[in-house]
C-alpha cells in the first residue's frame, strides 16, 4: 500500500506562526520518498529545522495494520491543522542543539509532535535559496511581480469555466436600472459635470418654452387668421341697386305721336 499517496494535500503549504516573540515559517513538502517539514526562524541568523516522515515512521505513528481510509483521515487531520494555523513550535529554546519540535493540533485530544533537527548554515543558506527560486518562478505569471495583484481575485472569478472547480463562485444581484449616482458616493468630478448637465437641459426646456409660446402667439394673429368673406346678398327684388334699401324708381314708357297724326 502506498501510504504517502493519501498525503498529496500536504504538498507545498506554507505557514507563519506567531510565537511570543518570534516568528516562524513552516513549509511542507511531500514527494514519494518522505513528508518533509521545514521550520525557519525569522531573525539576524536566518536558521532553519527540518523533520521528515517516511512511509514506515507514518505507519508506526498511526498503525502498521491501520487501512487506507484510517490513513487518509489521519492526512486531512494535518492538512485542515496547518491551514488553519493550529500548530506551534514545542519546547522552544533558542540554543544551538535544543531539542524541539513542530506540534501540529496542540489542542487536539492527540496531538502530533515531529522532532526538528537544525540545520547547518550552509544547508539553511542553500534551502533558502531554493524558496527563493520557486517564488521567482512563480512570479513570472504575474508579470515577475512578487505579489498577486489586488484584483486578482476577482479577474480568476470571471476568467471562465475552467478555473470554476478551483475558484468559489461569486453570485451577484440582479443589476437595477441606471440611476443617478448619489451625491454621497458619485466622485467630485461626476457631481460637476452631472450637475453642469441638469443645467443645460433646464435652458434648452426654457428655451424650447420660449419658441411654443411665440409660435402659439403667431398664429392667433389677425394677420395670420383667414377670415371667410361674407358673400354677397342679392338685393330684394324691387329694391336700387345702387342702394339696395331704397326701391327703385319707376319709369314710365314715353310715347311719341308719329308725324302722321
Amino acid at each position: 500500500m502506498d501510504v504517502l499517496s493519501h498525503f498529496g494535500g500536504l504538498d507545498e503549504l506554507i505557514q507563519v506562526i506567531y510565537q511570543g516573540f518570534e516568528r516562524f515559517i513552516v513549509l511542507s513538502t511531500v514527494n514519494e520518498s518522505a513528508w518533509t517539514i521545514y521550520v525557519g526562524l525569522k531573525g539576524p541568523e536566518g536558521r532553519w529545522w527540518r523533520a521528515s516522515w517516511t512511509a514506515r515512521d507514518i505507519t508506526q505513528f498511526v498503525g502498521s495494520k491501520s487501512s487506507s481510509q484510517i490513513l487518509a483521515s489521519f492526512a486531512h487531520n494535518l492538512s485542515e491543522a496547518f491551514v488553519k494555523g493550529e500548530l506551534c513550535v514545542g519546547d522552544w529554546a533558542p540554543d544551538e542543539g535544543a531539542r524541539i519540535n513542530l506540534t501540529l493540533g496542540p489542542t487536539s485530544k492527540k496531538p502530533v509532535h515531529i522532532p526538528l533537527v537544525e540545520l547547518s548554515a550552509k544547508e539553511a543558506a542553500s534551502h533558502a535559496t531554493s524558496i527563493l527560486s520557486a517564488i521567482a518562478l512563480q512570479a513570472q505569471s504575474r508579470k515577475c511581480r512578487l505579489h498577486p495583484p489586488s484584483f486578482s481575485a476577482q479577474t480568476a472569478v470571471t476568467a471562465g469555466p475552467s478555473h470554476a472547480k478551483s475558484v468559489t463562485q461569486v453570485h451577484s444581484p440582479p443589476k437595477k436600472a441606471h440611476t443617478p449616482a448619489s451625491a454621497s458616493t458619485a466622485p467630485p468630478q461626476v457631481e460637476d459635470e452631472t450637475r453642469a448637465a441638469q443645467r443645460k437641459i433646464k435652458a434648452l426646456e426654457v428655451e424650447l418654452q420660449h419658441v411654443k409660446a411665440a409660435k402659439k402667439a403667431k398664429s392667433k394673429s389677425p394677420s395670420s387668421e383667414v377670415e371667410p368673406k361674407p358673400l354677397a346678398t342679392r338685393p330684394p327684388k324691387g329694391a336700387s341697386l345702387a342702394n339696395p334699401h331704397k326701391k327703385a324708381r319707376k319709369y314710365q314708357e314715353v310715347e311719341f305721336e308719329s308725324d302722321g297724326d
